[in-house]
C-alpha cells in the first residue's frame, strides 16, 4: 500500500508553476513556493502523470513596483488561479537514473488588487485593478535515483513569458489603474535538487528541496531581479488506510539586490535602502491515496500555507487543491 501512495503521491514533486506577475518586481517570484513538499525527491515509475491544481491567495505588500509603476500604499492582492501539469516519467535510464519531462500551464481565474493613493493624482483614492487569462508556462526536466529508503532528483526548470504583458497606466477618472499582468515578460531558470526519506514500514517521510531562481532582465521597465534560494521541507506520516498528515514549510531569500533604472527609481521612490525581499510560510498537508475516478488511481491533496517575515514581497495564506491522476 505504501509503494501505491508513493507513487502516485511522487507526481505531485514535480509542481511548479509562473506566478501570476505578482524585491521581486511585481511582489512575487517566478516560482510558486510551496510547490514541493511531499515526496520531493521521488521520480516515480515509467508513465503519465497528470495534475490538476486549484489555488487561492491572498495577500498583502507595503511598497513595490508594479509593471514599471512604483507604489508606496498598503496593497492588497486576492488570486485565483488553476493550472494543469503533465509529466512523462521515461522508461528508460540516464546517469543511472530515471528521466522524466514535465509542463505546468496556469490560468488565472481572477485576481484583484486594491490600494489607498498616496501619492498624485491618487492621492486619498481607492484604486483597484483586475486581470485574468493564461499566465507562464513551466517546463522542467528531471532525473530521479532511489537507494534504498533514500530517494532524489535533480531537475532544471525554465519559465516561459507566455502570458500577457503591459507596462501600467493609471485611468484618473475611473479610479484604477492596469497594472496586473498574468506574465511577468521575463525568462527564469531554476535549477533544483530534492531529496526523501521514506520508511515504508513505519510510514515515516522526511523531504526537502533547495533550488535557486535566475531570471532575464525585464526588457520593458529595466529591472532585473536578484537571483533568489528557495529552500522547502515536508514531514509527514503516512498511514496503510491511504490518509497522511503532514507539515509543510518554507524560505524564500534574494541573495543580492536588484538592480537597472527600473529598480534604481523603484528603490528612490520608497525611500528604500535595499528592495532585497524575503518571506517564510508554513501550514499543514493532507494526502488521501488509494482512490479511482474515471478508471485511473487519483490522489487528492490538500495543503495551506501562511506566511510570515515578508519584506519586499507579498505575505500571503493560500489554499491549495490538488488531485494527481496516474495513466
Amino acid at each position: 500500500m505504501f509503494t501505491k501512495i508513493r507513487i502516485t503521491l511522487a507526481a505531485l514533486s514535480f509542481a511548479t508553476f509562473g506566478s501570476t506577475s505578482l524585491a521581486v518586481e511585481g511582489g512575487a517570484g517566478a516560482y510558486l513556493l510551496g510547490s514541493r513538499e511531499g515526496f520531493a525527491g521521488i521520480v516515480p515509475g515509467p508513465g503519465t502523470y497528470v495534475g490538476i491544481d486549484l489555488v487561492h491567495s491572498e495577500g498583502v505588500v507595503e511598497g513595490l513596483s508594479l509593471a514599471g509603476l512604483p507604489i508606496k500604499a498598503e496593497s492588497d492582492l486576492k488570486v485565483s488561479f488553476a493550472k494543469l501539469s503533465v509529466t512523462q516519467v521515461l522508461d528508460t535510464q540516464l546517469w543511472g537514473g530515471t528521466p522524466a519531462l514535465n509542463i505546468n500551464v496556469p490560468f488565472v481565474l481572477d485576481a484583484k488588487l486594491s490600494f489607498i493613493g498616496q501619492t498624485p493624482p491618487l492621492v486619498g483614492i481607492p484604486v483597484e485593478d483586475t486581470t485574468s487569462g493564461i499566465g507562464d508556462i513551466t517546463l522542467t526536466s528531471l532525473v530521479g535515483w532511489h537507494r534504498g529508503n533514500l530517494h532524489y532528483s535533480a531537475a532544471f526548470s525554465v519559465f516561459a513569458p507566455t502570458g500577457s504583458y503591459n507596462t501600467a497606466s493609471i485611468d484618473v477618472p475611473n479610479r484604477t489603474i492596469n497594472a496586473l499582468n498574468t506574465g511577468k515578460n521575463i525568462w527564469s531558470f531554476q535549477p533544483v535538487f530534492a531529496a526523501t526519506y521514506f520508511d515504508p514500514s513505519r510510514g515515516l517521510e522526511f523531504s526537502g528541496a533547495a533550488s535557486l531562481l535566475f531570471s532575464t532582465r525585464n526588457s520593458a521597465t529595466d529591472y532585473q531581479n536578484a537571483p533568489a534560494l528557495n529552500l522547502e521541507a515536508a514531514v509527514v506520516q503516512h498511514t496503510k488506510s491511504g490518509w497522511a498528515l503532514g507539515l509543510a514549510g518554507y524560505a524564500y531569500a534574494q541573495i543580492g539586490d536588484d538592480s537597472g533604472s527600473g529598480a534604481d527609481a523603484t528603490r528612490a521612490f520608497l525611500g528604500a535602502d535595499s528592495l532585497r525581499a524575503q518571506v517564510f510560510g508554513a501550514g499543514p498537508v493532507i494526502n488521501y491515496s488509494g482512490a479511482t475516478m474515471f478508471g485511473k488511481d487519483v490522489t487528492f491533496k490538500v495543503k495551506y500555507f501562511t506566511e510570515f517575515g515578508a519584506k519586499r514581497r507579498f505575505e500571503s495564506d493560500t489554499l491549495w487543491f490538488n488531485a494527481a491522476f496516474t495513466f
